[in-house]
């Protein structure tokens, strides 16, 4: 049972599929008048397709605390989905991503990067020497609990 549970939306990506969609749909036609509606439904449901399995894997972003573990994964189908011992974690600190570092799973100078919106997130340092940061929509409340999750292993 997870004490704590973090959802971040990734709105670009909500805004952009949709918008996209009409856009091609509108322009992206090329057909004599009276095959055009015809090819403008395909061309809809087809991208619609390809939006709802994009949105599926990486629509939101969700961080799980429970007592051993902590997990993160995007999107319903929990796919790319990642788990760390808190016993692998030495430290963690609050920080903050930088708007040029992006959206999603990223490879920085600070190591891998996972988020969604905000540029708040808890700097992970790991036992073996690597580190993470994690998005959050609420970073203070993660780093409490994972602190305190630190503490009484301990």
């Amino acid at each position: 049972m997870p004490q704590y549970v973090s959802r971040q939306y990734l709105l670009l990506l909500w805004l952009i599929l949709p918008i996209s969609t009409v856009a091609v749909a509108l322009f992206g036609v090329d057909a004599p008048p009276e095959q055009r509606a015809a090819q403008m439904i395909q061309l809809v449901v087809f991208m619609s397709l390809i939006n709802l399995i994009a949105l599926l894997i990486f629509g939101h972003f969700t961080v799980q605390l429970d007592e051993q573990t902590l997990r993160w994964h995007f999107g319903l189908l929990k796919w790319p989905s990642w788990c760390l011992l808190i016993s692998q974690i030495q430290r963690v600190e609050l920080c903050r991503t930088r708007w040029y570092e992006g959206k999603g799973i990223r490879l920085t100078r600070e190591g891998m990067l996972y988020n969604a919106a905000g540029d708040g997130a808890v700097r992970i340092y790991k036992k073996d020497g690597s580190k993470i940061r994690l998005g959050s929509a609420e970073p203070e409340v993660l780093y409490a609990k994972l602190q305190a999750r630190l503490t009484q292993l301990q």
